[in-house]
């Protein structure tokens, strides 16, 4: 049995397409390719396999969305700038 290169399937009202295809960053490597309707980004969710099925592929899709909402859900991290930081004043001095 040939491999599956298209799932196409609706979930909690959203649409789900999802392409089997190469991205240009792992030549060589197929990807399943997300989109889901409502949303202008594809996203690259994870590498395809031979025994991919339609079957097995929507509940991988569906817990892979579902874990990117939740991460958009998370409060922005806000990271200090990476650089050595100054020195205090007494230990340029020689002070104690």
């Amino acid at each position: 049995m040939a491999g599956v290169d298209f799932v196409e399937f609706e979930d909690d009202g959203r649409a789900f397409k999802c392409r089997k295809g190469p991205s240009p960053a792992t030549p060589g490597t197929d990807w399943w390719w997300l989109e889901v309707g409502g949303e202008s980004q594809r996203y690259a969710a994870f590498r395809a396999e031979p025994g991919d099925t339609a079957k097995n592929l929507q509940p991988r899709i569906i817990a892979y969305y579902a874990q990117l909402l939740a991460d958009r859900a998370r409060p922005r991290e806000v990271r200090a700038a990476w650089s050595r930081p100054a020195p205090k004043p007494d230990a340029a001095k020689g002070t104690e």
